[in-house]
C-alpha cells in the first residue's frame, strides 16, 4: 500500500530491510497525485495547509489512524522546518520561508 504522513514512528516499521530516499517537492506531488492513503493527523491542519500550498496538491483530507507498514508498503513522509510551531495558521511569507523535505520510506 501507499501512504502519506507527516511523521514516521518506529512503531510503524516492521523488522527487516527498508530504504529511505529523499525526493523533490515535484516528485512528492507526483506520488500524491498517483494516489495513496492520507494517514496524517487531521489535527495538524496548519501543517497540512502549508504542505498543500508548497507543492500544489491538497493533503488537507487527512484521515489519521495508526499505520503498521508491511513488506512492499511505501510511505511518503513530509517534514517541515523553519516554520513557527504555534498552533495557528501560517502566513504566506512563513510558508515561503519554510523548508519542506519529503522522504519515501519503502519496506523491502
Amino acid at each position: 500500500m501507499r501512504f502519506f504522513n507527516t511523521t514516521l514512528g518506529l512503531s510503524m516499521l516492521p523488522d527487516g530491510d527498508m530504504s529511505v530516499t529523499t525526493i523533490t517537492n515535484e516528485k512528492a506531488a507526483e506520488f500524491l497525485r498517483e494516489g495513496c492513503q492520507n494517514v496524517a493527523n487531521p489535527n495538524h491542519s496548519n501543517s497540512l495547509q502549508a504542505i498543500t500550498q508548497a507543492i500544489g496538491v491538497d493533503v488537507r483530507n487527512a484521515q489519521g489512524g495508526r499505520v503498521k507498514l508491511n513488506q512492499g508498503d511505501i510511505c511518503l513522509v513530509a517534514e517541515i522546518s523553519g516554520i513557527p510551531r504555534e498552533t495557528r495558521e501560517f502566513t504566506d511569507e512563513e510558508i515561503k520561508a519554510a523548508k519542506f523535505n519529503f522522504r519515501l520510506v519503502e519496506v523491502k
